[in-house]
């Protein structure tokens, strides 16, 4: 057995959907694209992830010689209902930048092992990021959508994806760098509320999901704040992290969502689930937030104030004035933010007892930014 076939095998074993290998040549078009719409990726291009660099594995690693990508299936059990439209599947299923300590972050660590014990050299992220979709679909193990994820067969679009830069060379497969879309399909692009997609161009800072978790004060420099723009958050719903719109509406993902109704969830998501309350986490708790939140939010928020200021929107849009009190009570909090979008909440909610608690907040702000969400929601 060759050793590209032992490696695709042992990633398999692994428990991962799909491998597959192509060179570690360069990725120019990436790296024109990225850099030709700076002003939407600029949180991107300078962070320490250093993109534009990853389009060229060999700056980074000069010895690289093939690129590894394997593909994990998050979808293969159910999602609890209490989640949905609130939490990203790929958040819920605990898949994404897990260290090592944790089931996915160790199937990753024990592939590194595997090919190091194998005489490879091994680097990935965040040492050096190279394009994973494109890596993918070069590697013969995904195509793309118009909606932007990459698509793999059988789980669809529910997949993760990850890209090892080793410098070895190994048998290349066939590309798939193509897009069997349907001719004209617009499915996905229309199910966007805030218009963030076109075909095969995405606008990040408009998307749901960026506007969840990207929107931190200096989190990528000095490109991020925590200011979400008012038509965002309108259309922003119930989600506080991620966004899975797009791939519930796209016709490629349809047997695999199907399939995932009848599918049960773990044991672990459904005692979460069982205690999840956009309440709780708009008044939230350090309790709340370990023992709740970040076992399957942990990836980009790093602070209770985001959470909070996402479940104050989720519940300003919810249309539902029992939520008035907790909203009210989110106008004493310690945090400016979190009192600035409680404010807003209250504003979408509307009716008298939202109004008699924005009066009394208004006269005693003293933070000039909450102050200005107060006045434009006793406005409304």
């Amino acid at each position: 057995m060759s050793l590209t076939r032992e490696i695709k095998d042992f990633a398999l074993d692994l428990g991962y959907h799909d491998a597959g290998v192509t060179t570690a040549d360069p990725f120019p078009w990436y790296a024109e694209e990225l850099q030709s719409r700076y002003s939407g990726y600029d949180y991107y291009i300078e962070s320490p992830f250093k993109p534009i660099a990853g389009t060229d594995p060999r700056s980074l690693m000069p010895e690289a010689r093939s690129l590894i990508s394997v593909v994990y299936d998050y979808s293969r059990e159910g999602f609890p209902p209490e989640f949905t439209g609130k939490i990203g599947r790929l958040y819920q299923a605990r898949c994404h930048n897990q260290s090592s300590s944790r089931t996915n972050g160790a199937r990753r660590q024990l592939f590194v092992d595997y090919l190091e014990k194998r005489g490879m050299k091994v680097i990935l992220g965040p040492d050096i990021n190279v394009p994973e979709r494109l890596a993918a679909a070069r590697a013969g193990v995904a195509t793309y959508g118009r909606n932007n994820f990459a698509f793999s067969k059988d789980p669809g679009s529910f997949i993760a994806l990850t890209a090892f830069t080793v410098n070895a060379e190994l048998e290349y497969d066939s590309p798939t760098i193509e897009a069997p879309c349907p001719d004209g399909c617009r499915i996905c692009i229309d199910a966007c509320p805030t218009g963030a997609l076109d075909a095969f161009r995405l606008e990040p800072k408009r998307c749901i999901a960026y506007n969840t978790f990207m929107t931190q004060d200096n989190f990528r420099g000095p490109y991020t704040t925590s200011h979400i723009p008012t038509e965002i958050r309108e259309k922003m719903g119930s989600w506080i992290h991620g966004c899975d719109l797009c791939q519930e509406a796209c016709p490629r993902n349809a047997p695999r969502l199907k399939a995932l109704a009848s599918f049960p969830a773990s044991s672990f998501l459904q005692r979460l689930a069982q205690q999840f309350d956009l309440r709780k986490v708009l008044l939230l708790t350090d309790e709340y937030f370990e023992t709740v939140l970040r076992p399957v939010m942990y990836n980009y928020i790093r602070h209770k104030r985001y959470f909070q200021r996402n479940a104050a929107i989720a519940l300003g849009n919810s249309g539902d004035r029992s939520h008035v009190p907790y909203l009210a009570q989110a106008l004493e909090d310690c945090d400016p933010l979190v009192r600035g979008y409680a404010a807003w909440g209250l504003g979408q909610l509307g009716g008298q007892d939202a109004r008699t608690a924005l009066e009394k907040a208004r006269s005693v702000e003293t933070d000039k930014k909450a102050l200005q969400e107060i006045e434009s929601a006793v406005a409304v």
